[in-house]
């Protein structure tokens, strides 16, 4: 059984409309009691790993209301009150969105979980010192395939990795894609398979950068002032390349990626190393 035969199957007659992005199938589905959201899993691990993340985060501003759970298939699902049709992506140029947005993950990165996660450093300095060298060594095999000059991934081979500060829960992919808002302005954050304990400095910088580039400058702006972060424009940089890097090699080694719509990631990472002082 295929994902949108699941979300078929839930909705009361039969109408579905796939949306947003992240690593579970997620539809928009009509039934007598209006619309909701149905997210089908890859695995049942993704699943059990989501539902445990929403229930040691209870309380927090911004999460998603599960309504119901179940399995068809051999594939779990569960069932959201519906969001809102929009997110921090398609309402360009909102500040007061962005500030809600920080806002969020501020607050995700305050929470106290002794028992979050069963790992006990999680993406940490000494992860990262290993991880980002790692990224662009597997880079430098695709370098042909996607098209990017030599230079730029020799050059951000070279960057220092960026530094960051103690653990705390993070989300991992705080896309603006991913943050849901309703007429009412209220927002939801979406997609917590993979929250760990991490760096709070990786999941501002992705949210920072993604917005500014897919909500623009006062968006960006708005993040910035909402979670409070003083980072700076060189670190910045670095986790620009960072990010841009480990997306590319994500694009390329997915299964059956066709490499479409990828041109954005060169550029950015071309310009982040560019920014960065790194070549000419």
């Amino acid at each position: 059984m295929e994902a949108a035969d699941i979300a078929r199957k839930l909705s009361g007659d039969g109408r579905i409309l796939e949306v947003g992005t992240g690593v579970g199938r997620l539809y928009r589905i009509w039934d007598e009691g209006g619309t909701r959201l149905v997210k089908v899993y890859s695995t049942t691990a993704a699943e059990r790993r989501e539902q445990q993340a929403l229930e040691n985060l209870t309380g927090l501003p911004g999460l998603p209301t599960v309504l119901s759970r179940g399995e068809d298939g051999g594939y779990p699902w569960a069932v959201f009150k519906d969001p809102g049709k929009w997110n921090l992506a398609s309402l360009p140029e909102s500040a007061g969105l962005g500030r809600k947005a920080g806002e969020i993950l501020r607050a995700l990165h305050s929470r106290v979980s002794d028992h979050f996660s069963n790992v006990s450093h999680g993406i940490d300095q000494e992860w990262i010192n290993g991880d980002f060298p790692a990224t662009f060594k597997r880079l430098v095999r695709y370098r042909g395939k996607l098209h990017i000059p030599s230079e730029i991934v020799e050059s951000a081979a070279d960057i220092a990795p960026p530094t960051v500060s103690s653990g705390v829960v993070v989300h991992t992919d705080p896309n603006p894609e991913q943050f849901y808002v309703d007429d009412d302005e209220n927002m939801t954050l979406f997609h917590w398979e993979w929250s760990t304990l991490g760096a709070p400095e990786w999941d501002y910088s992705k949210l920072l950068w993604l917005t500014g580039l897919k909500a623009g400058l006062d968006a960006a702006t708005g993040v910035a002032g909402g979670y409070g972060s003083d980072m700076t424009d060189d670190e910045l940089q670095r986790w620009a390349v960072y990010h841009s890097g480990m997306m590319l090699v994500s694009a390329v080694e997915v299964s059956d990626q066709q490499l479409r719509g990828v041109d954005w990631l060169v550029e950015e990472l071309t310009r982040a190393v560019a920014a960065a002082g790194l070549i000419g």
